[in-house]
């Protein structure tokens, strides 16, 4: 029913009338709809009633509309190309899909988004860089990539495994031989501020523990940025747990000590069924590109 209170006829019955009007013949044109030919006369018959007149007239050609109906043809015909338009654009993606990610994770990310706007052009990828822990739902964001697993209320959220990333301890050169040369067992430590609701993941990082490392000390700088934390660290501001690809971008930096690494891990959440194919693709993409960083 529309707006105006006018009732539309259901599209199985529109389908029937153009399937005729194309072909002039029953048994064809229920043969192409994949229905039999009774089928196909009791839905003309029901488009009859609702007109309240009939529809076609018989020709040396076959069945065809009544000349009076072009208009209606018309309107059919629009009504088609609009169901085929609905589904194309349904496969191929229309819109605007927001997604939420660590900056160090955007950075690296950025061929794969590069990517996918050249493979989906009529979709606008929308990226935001995350310091915590965005609710999906709340936030109005569409997919998020971070360092944790959603384990309270993610019933209606998919979750896929992008991969493990590697963290270590690091230090700059510079600060490591001051350390040595001073004989001081306590480093100064630049740690990621975890003042953020994180409680409802398996987020790793957050329970790492300097000692795990062989290291103690005491907390100089925090920041919620992996980015701002390594420049820090090549600054010779103290040690920070990096992610081992972040570490490899700073030449004055080196692992602290240089056998010990943790593994983290990447996840996908997503408020979509990633059934579409940008969807698939993204994660696909996601994934390749995460092998790609530095082990």
């Amino acid at each position: 029913m529309t707006r105006d209170g006018a009732i539309t006829p259901p599209w199985d019955l529109i389908r029937a009338f153009l399937a005729l009007e194309r072909h002039g013949s029953y048994e064809v044109a229920a043969e192409l709809e994949g229905i039999d030919d009774s089928t196909l006369r009791r839905r003309i018959r029901q488009l009859e009633q609702y007109f309240g007149r009939a529809l076609f007239v018989r020709a040396e050609s076959g069945w065809r509309a009544s000349a009076d109906l072009h208009a209606l043809i018309s309107a059919a015909q629009r009504m088609e190309a609009a169901a085929r338009s609905f589904c194309q654009d349904h496969q191929a993606g229309v819109g605007t899909i927001r997604i939420s990610v660590m900056d160090v994770f955007a950075h690296r990310f950025a061929p794969v988004f590069a990517a996918l706007n050249e493979k989906y052009p009529r979709l606008v990828f929308t990226i935001t860089t995350e310091a915590h822990f965005l609710n999906l739902e709340q936030d109005q964001v569409d997919i998020a990539v971070r360092l944790a697993r959603p384990e309270r209320n993610s019933n209606s959220l998919r979750v896929r495994k992008l991969g493990n990333v590697t963290v270590g301890a690091y230090g700059s050169r510079a600060y490591l031989e001051r350390h040595r040369e001073q004989g001081d067992g306590e480093h100064q430590l630049l740690a990621m501020n975890l003042r953020f609701f994180h409680q409802d993941h398996d987020f790793i990082y957050a329970q790492l523990d300097w000692s795990r490392f062989g290291l103690a000390g005491r907390v100089r700088l925090q920041s919620d940025s992996f980015v701002s934390l390594a420049r820090l660290c090549a600054l010779g501001q103290g040690l920070a747990l990096l992610p081992r690809f972040l570490a490899a971008e700073y030449p004055q930096l080196q692992a602290c000590p240089a056998d010990v690494f943790v593994d983290t891990e990447l996840w996908l959440v997503s408020r979509f069924d990633m059934h579409a194919a940008w969807q698939r693709d993204l994660a696909d993409l996601l994934q390749a590109e995460l092998g790609r960083f530095p082990s």
